[in-house]
């Protein structure tokens, strides 16, 4: 990180530098917006961030300081960057994010494809006439423009929601759903699977707790046929995955619902423990068994150590009462050194009890 943090720095004063070009002469007559960025090269995608400070009059933060966003795009999209070189190495280099609202240019450096450098953005002056005309009728200031730049927001966007029944967002709508992944793509995917989410409020929160159309798929495919969308957010919350699903069927445990394996989950209860407490004895065992042995904190070494003992025909309801009044293998071999011949469950929770009196 250190490392990374000198090689920006260096980037950052070979590019304040450099001479100034059109753009940044444009940025020095107020017309554009400036700042910094980073960006890592991996797979053909690049992670771009970029960092500005926001005009005085704007409160879209209430913690103030200076406004960040970043985001993983396709190297195709940064016009001037090779596409298949993650070790990419050059010591000035300028290249584009051309969008609907206008165009970001950057300048800097790379090394082993790590970069870093400053950014001017631009608008394009066609853009405030083009959302006028699908309805948005308020002036766009710069500012305004640069995060709908940053975020790809603009007529194909919103006329592709519009297609998909999504009409009459307002603006902040629009930029929110698009800044939290909400692409048309996992719109359509969502309906693939039989989803139409009405609200763009709630399109925003199914996709914010990831559930994607191939995490409906997994479920559907681990037995799940129709599960609410509610249903696999909270089990998408909740960690349920087809691993997590398949390992408890695996031990035999199998709940009828989705919201059954939610609990089981909730609950810690896992196919290890599981397999502990068939080892011990206890083959046949129902889901809420399971969790109420888990919460009463039976372990596979306490029914080992109960066992141990010569304690006979415990079951599973006996250990987890010896387990909850507190009943040690010291205290049974207390008992015994005392004369107490009779150390069965019952008896040994009344003596337990009596003692503790």
């Amino acid at each position: 990180m250190r490392a990374l943090a000198a090689f920006a720095l260096v980037a950052l004063q070979a590019a304040a530098f450099n001479p100034p070009s059109a753009a940044a002469q444009a940025a020095a007559a107020g017309a554009t917006v400036n700042g910094t960025w980073t960006a890592e090269l991996h797979e053909g995608k690049a992670f771009l961030q970029v960092r500005t400070a926001p005009p005085s009059d704007w409160h879209g933060d209430r913690w103030g300081g200076d406004w960040s966003m970043g985001q993983t795009l396709g190297v195709d999209e940064l016009s001037g960057l090779p596409a298949g070189d993650p070790a990419f190495t050059v010591s000035s280099v300028k290249f584009e994010l051309r969008r609907e609202a206008g165009t970001l240019a950057f300048e800097g450096a790379f090394r082993d494809g790590r970069g870093a450098g400053l950014f001017t953005f631009t608008p394009r002056p066609a853009f405030d006439r083009e959302m006028k005309a699908i309805g948005y009728a308020d002036d766009l200031p710069l500012w305004r423009r640069f995060q709908l730049a940053v975020h790809d927001v603009g007529p194909k966007y919103i006329g592709a929601m519009k297609a998909e029944g999504y009409d009459h967002l307002t603006l902040d709508q629009v930029q929110r759903a698009r800044n939290h992944g909400v692409t048309i793509e996992y719109v359509k995917g969502l309906k693939a699977e039989g989803f139409r989410v009405a609200a763009i409020e709630d399109l925003v929160r199914t996709r914010d707790h990831g559930v994607t159309a191939e995490y409906i798929q997994s479920m559907h495919k681990a037995g799940f046929r129709d599960p609410s969308l509610e249903d696999l957010v909270r089990a998408k919350d909740h960690g349920v995955a087809p691993e997590f699903v398949q390992e408890l069927r695996a031990q035999g445990i199998d709940p009828a619902t989705l919201q059954g394996f939610v609990r089981l989950r909730d609950h810690g209860v896992r196919g290890e423990f599981v397999s502990e407490l068939k080892k011990a004895g206890f083959d046949r065992l129902e889901p809420d068994q399971v969790v109420r042995v888990r919460d009463h904190g039976v372990t596979s070494d306490y029914i080992a150590d109960m066992k141990g003992l010569g304690l006979r025909n415990l079951t599973l309801e006996d250990i987890v009462r010896l387990r909850d009044h507190g009943i040690t293998p010291g205290f049974v071999n207390h008992v015994r050194a005392k004369g107490f011949k009779d150390d069965t469950a019952d008896e040994l929770i009344r003596l337990k009890n009596h003692m503790g009196q």
